[in-house]
């Protein structure tokens, strides 16, 4: 895993940490972890982070069929088309947090379509964001750059894992890395 320190520009490299240098006032930061996650793999990450936070943390729920072959076939394609799907309302309003660290699987390069319909629907709500992922090896600049389009702010971190590390634990190492830096931050 490479770590890479930026200011708020860069490339990003597939099993790397980008992090946007900011600050932010964290004994008195309210944090919220909001995930999607089809296989699992985002969802360990985002729970992990939580745990390590103490903080609130909520899964998307997308009520679209996407199990199986013809499930994972019909993701793909709403995709590339950059459709948006029906969600589930979430337990808590995003704008009562400080900042909330979205997290979605890479989906043919770019956030699955729940993370998408997401950030899409609630980015006016967003104080301060930060974003994650879990690719199968793909290049994940895109991705990024699309969850900072659609919910108009800069992130003040970014992660990044490979489904590979997410199955031998090699995220935890990476997870700690990106709470310190959350933790680290002061006054946004």
């Amino acid at each position: 895993m490479r770590v890479i320190l930026a200011r708020r520009a860069g490339a990003l490299a597939g099993n790397s940490i980008y992090m946007i240098q900011g600050s932010m006032e964290c004994d008195t930061m309210k944090a919220l972890v909001v995930y999607y996650s089809r296989s699992g793999h985002t969802r360990k990450v985002g729970e992990t982070i939580a745990d390590m936070l103490a903080c609130d943390k909520e899964e998307i729920i997308d009520t679209a069929w996407r199990s199986g072959p013809i499930g994972f076939l019909r993701s793909g394609y709403q995709n590339k088309k950059k459709s948006f799907t029906k969600i589930e309302a979430l337990k808590r309003d995003v704008s009562k947090y400080d900042l909330v660290i979205i997290g979605t699987p890479v989906w043919a390069g770019t956030a699955s379509v729940p993370m998408r319909t997401f950030v899409h629907r609630h980015k006016d709500d967003f104080n301060n964001v930060a974003f994650f992922s879990v690719h199968g090896g793909e290049d994940i600049q895109d991705e990024f750059r699309e969850m900072e389009a659609l919910c108009g702010k800069k992130p003040v971190c970014l992660l990044s894992f490979s489904q590979k590390e997410v199955n031998n634990q090699g995220y935890v190492t990476g997870a700690e890395k990106f709470v310190k830096d959350i933790k680290n931050l002061k006054g946004i």
